[in-house]
């Protein structure tokens, strides 16, 4: 019989694993001295230390996994050369990659002069990449209670000479003991031969940004795959033929849909495939809706980091030019307003504007210009307080010809970030539909929304643009 778990191994990849339960998986025993026991070669538990749960007997062995694993069998008593399971006791180990389970052998010994080197296993279960659930393999309860002397070694191999395989996929294991023997079943190695599998590419991060005609595409490949050292990757559309988006990639890739209807739901399917000698593919699926015809395209973008995280936008139209604040004073706390275009970022007290609630700052240019994006950058000072969140209420702008300020109807930012202490946060407003914010454009002011307490301090603000008119896509320079 075969049960299909879908499972996630990131957010953003699906993958489905099948764990064939056969009927023919089945025990095997042999008996050897202590001194004859070899190990298995290619055991997937080498080098791991299993993490034990219910009861074992201290009494009667060690606590330490370790020795389970160590590709030795004692040949001399002592307690700390085993491990006594009892009824609920077991063991459990996982894996970073999916792994080919063919054979689980169980070594059991007591060393004492006793009688007791018995096993009684309840079963063995696996546990597939993505999933939570322990599954118990079929046959795979055993029971050897017929007695044996410290001269010998029980090892009992499950497997499946079938298929060779007991299951695939498989990202941990646990062996469980039962309660059919006196006291304790003493075992002094388990191991798990098998294969580590060829896995295919893993996406790390994807994300889509939609706008009225187009989407961006954005993610990363955070894992190639095995054997393999780049990926492409492809979009289809609502179920048409799919396009190469990028080639030759081992992390950040971005691709630009263009040709959109507005208000449109699109399905979409990305699929990547590496280039190992036999090649590995991942696909993902989902939908997007582009934004309404009517909407607002300009959309605020956010990060956090440290003031050294900083570096001065070029084409700032801004740079160094003092500002004209109204509604109130800027915060005492702080420096002048000067501060917001010098091109630096400090934490320092006096390094940093405060601004409270509708205090505003507006900057003239000396002639019309292309605004394509505004940054924002704040920084915590370093006096106890944490004032560096970012809030914007509302943006303006005034055009060539014209002595009345627009409102270009963008979303207010109310953004606090992880407010850590001696950090920094960034704000960028941009217009991914047309690539700019305004055009013509001669002024900009800045409303600042309510602030935490005093005011929030602001290191740096930048305009990005240009001396020059955009129309149907033709630059036409203003001279």
């Amino acid at each position: 019989m075969s049960k299909t778990i879908v499972t996630s191994l990131l957010p953003a990849l699906a993958v489905a694993f099948t764990l064939n339960l056969h009927a023919a998986p089945a025990w095997t025993k042999e008996d050897v001295a202590p001194d004859d026991w070899t190990a298995i070669a290619g055991n997937l538990l080498d080098g791991l230390t299993g993490t034990k749960t219910g009861t074992i007997s201290t009494g009667y062995g060690t606590t330490d996994m370790g020795v389970l694993t160590d590709g030795v069998v004692p040949t001399e008593n002592g307690n700390e050369t085993r491990v006594a399971f009892q009824n609920t006791g077991a063991v459990e180990w996982s894996f970073t990659t999916p792994k080919t389970l063919e054979q689980v052998r169980v070594s059991g010994c007591y060393l004492g002069g006793s009688t007791y080197t018995r096993i009684s296993i309840s079963a063995v279960y696996v546990k597939l990449f993505g999933s939570d659930t322990w599954t118990a393999l079929e046959g795979s309860s055993f029971l050897d209670n017929s007695g044996r002397s410290q001269d010998v070694v029980i090892c009992a191999s499950l497997a499946d000479p079938a298929t060779g395989c007991l299951a695939q996929g498989v990202a941990g294991l646990k062996v469980a003991f039962g309660a059919n023997v006196p006291l304790a079943s003493y075992i002094v190695e388990i191991e798990a031969v098998g294969s580590t599998e060829a896995t295919g590419p893993v996406i790390g991060l994807f994300d889509i940004a939609p706008a009225k005609t187009k989407a961006t595409l954005s993610g990363t490949i955070a894992d190639v795959g095995t054997d393999a050292t780049a990926c492409d990757v492809y979009l289809s559309l609502g179920g048409g033929e799919a396009t190469k988006i990028a080639e030759d990639v081992t992390g950040a890739f971005e691709y630009l849909v263009q040709g959109l209807t507005a208000g449109t739901t699109y399905a979409y399917e990305l699929s990547v495939s590496n280039n190992a000698p036999t090649s590995r593919g991942t696909v993902q699926s989902g939908d997007f809706t582009t934004l309404a015809s009517d909407a607002s395209t300009a959309f605020w973008t956010t990060s956090e980091g440290v003031p050294g995280d900083f570096s001065p936008l070029a084409d700032n139209l801004i740079a160094n030019k003092t500002g004209t604040v109204s509604g109130g004073s800027v915060s005492g706390y702080g420096g002048g307003v000067e501060l917001l275009t010098n091109g630096e970022v400090s934490g320092v007290t006096k390094q940093t504007c405060g601004l409270g609630e509708n205090r505003a700052v507006e900057w003239s240019f000396d002639g019309p210009k292309t605004l394509e994006r505004i940054r924002f950058t704040t920084c915590d000072i370093p006096d106890g307080r944490q004032y560096d969140d970012i809030k914007i209420s509302k943006v303006e702008v005034k055009t060539a010809g014209s002595d009345s300020w627009a409102d270009l109807g963008v979303v207010p930012l109310d953004y606090a970030g992880g407010n850590a202490q001696g950090g920094a946060l960034f704000a960028t407003l941009a217009d991914a539909e047309t690539g700019f914010l305004g055009q013509n454009v001669t002024a900009i002011r800045i409303t600042f929304g309510k602030p935490n307490n005093v005011a929030q301090y602001y290191a740096e603000i930048e305009a990005v643009g240009h001396a020059a008119d955009k129309k149907n896509g033709v630059i036409i320079y203003v001279l």
